[in-house]
């Protein structure tokens, strides 16, 4: 993802740092953001250790992969370890992360943040936006709804401009790290 970062423009940045600005459980906590998928566990400990991280964020930059192998195992151990962990994941998928984090689905550290994607949504106060059950009276006790303005007015809002201030790790100190 092209993006703005302290130091500049970036698509190729694999592991960053900074505060969470989004309104999640984590929001204002210094978190090392993963925007890749073939980090050892003792290289991200390490990398969050050097980043003063009180959170971890994979998926960042959209590319959380929901089926990777080794993924649920480290998230475990670092909430294990006391960090904040969020998986960010976008709809489509989210039957398949749930059901792959369903042992710690409810941890309070845990924060499975599922994005959902509206393109140009200054242009849709008027949608409805429905969370719905898959039949009648089956899995929820009913179902919610509000028009887009109403949770444009009532959701936690982040401006573009909030992110510009992550800071990108090189990527010669994460091999360095890893080779350990």
């Amino acid at each position: 993802m092209y993006r703005d970062y302290i130091d500049g423009k970036s698509d190729s940045v694999g592991v960053f740092s900074g505060k969470e600005v989004e309104h999640t459980p984590a929001f204002g906590k210094q978190t090392l953001f993963i925007a890749r998928n073939d980090l050892y566990y003792d290289t991200i400990v390490e990398l969050a250790k050097d980043a003063k991280a009180e959170a971890i964020y994979f998926g960042a930059n959209r590319t959380f992969m929901p089926n990777h192998g080794t993924q649920p195992n480290q998230i475990r151990r670092l909430l294990r370890k006391g960090y904040w962990v969020t998986i960010d994941y976008p709809y489509s998928e989210h039957q398949t992360v749930k059901e792959n984090y369903k042992d710690i689905w409810n941890e309070e550290q845990f924060i499975p943040f599922c994005s959902i994607i509206f393109p140009k949504s200054e242009d849709d106060d008027n949608l409805c936006i429905k969370v719905d059950d898959v039949d009648f009276d089956n899995t929820n006790p009913g179902v919610w709804t509000m028009t887009m303005n109403h949770f444009k007015q009532s959701a936690g809002f982040t401006s573009w401009k909030e992110y510009k201030q992550d800071k990108p790790l090189e990527e010669k100190k994460i091999w360095q790290i890893q080779s350990k």
